[in-house]
């Protein structure tokens, strides 16, 4: 291990962490640092690696809603409660808006990992998200857990799904499909990081082969553990701060950040 390296996946650790929870595009990110400054993204295996790391914060800073929801999902299931409905019908939501996601990945995987990766179209979807974002800068919802529908759940779930191309943020596709739903800001961003967790959890499962395989091969498991703990680091501290912003009403800060990025791209590429 050169200092170089530490550097490059110190670096890797900070992007991934900073951009996967805000709404900027986490592959958006790394396909231009890899571009414009030649960093040296070692491949997707890499970056569904560091995605734990991002789950693992998302775990960390829900810790107690998911309890929750958790526990009255069991007991809900057991013996049907008035107190214990909210949380069983957001599980159940959470459930739904992941199908999107699985079935689209699974269909159309290959053609967004190779075609769309290429710079300019990392600067449209960027552009998309921007966009998205500015027009639902002021949206003020009020379905709370309980209140989110099928039809929202599905709704969001396609967002999710639409995420997969690099430049279109999943935290920022869901979150404004979600307020544009009317659910309310605190209830989307958490529903927005609940639906992450099966998706980030399903991919570390299939990949966790070629993950250990490549630590294997390039005898990279010290790398890989900084580069993770530095993602992990990084990102509570990106959700914390999503959680104000989003909270606040201040998304427009996000829109005007990712459409100047896209217009840079898409000028200079």
């Amino acid at each position: 291990m050169t200092i170089i390296e530490l550097l490059q996946y110190i670096l890797l650790g900070i992007i991934q962490g900073a951009t996967e929870p805000l709404p900027v595009s986490s592959s958006g990110h790394l396909r231009i640092f890899s571009y414009y400054f030649g960093l040296d993204v070692p491949d997707l295996h890499f970056e569904v690696f560091l995605n734990g790391a991002s789950l693992f914060a998302v775990l960390y800073v829900y810790k107690t809603d998911l309890i929750e929801m958790f526990q009255d999902t069991i007991n809900h299931v057991r013996k049907p409660a008035a107190e214990t409905a909210d949380q069983f019908r957001l599980g159940v939501m959470v459930i739904v808006g992941t199908i999107p996601a699985v079935i689209i990945g699974g269909l159309f995987r290959d053609f967004i990992g190779g075609e769309l990766t290429e710079i300019h179209y990392v600067g449209i979807a960027l552009m998309v998200t921007g966009i998205a974002l500015w027009l639902i800068r002021n949206l003020k919802g009020h379905k709370l857990d309980g209140e989110i529908t099928y039809k929202d759940a599905i709704i969001v779930g396609l967002a999710q799904a639409a995420a997969l191309i690099p430049g279109i943020s999943r935290s920022g596709a869901t979150i404004v499909a979600a307020l544009a739903r009317n659910v309310e800001a605190e209830t989307a961003l958490k529903y927005s990081f609940f639906l992450s967790i099966p998706v980030s959890v399903g991919s570390l499962v299939l990949e966790a082969s070629t993950i250990v395989n490549t630590i294997v091969d390039n005898d990279a498991l010290l790398l890989y553990i900084i580069s993770f703990i530095t993602s992990v680091i990084v990102s509570i501290i990106a959700i914390r701060l999503l959680i104000n912003v989003v909270t606040r009403g201040k998304l427009l800060y996000f829109a005007i950040y990712v459409f100047v990025v896209a217009v840079i791209i898409l000028i200079v590429r």
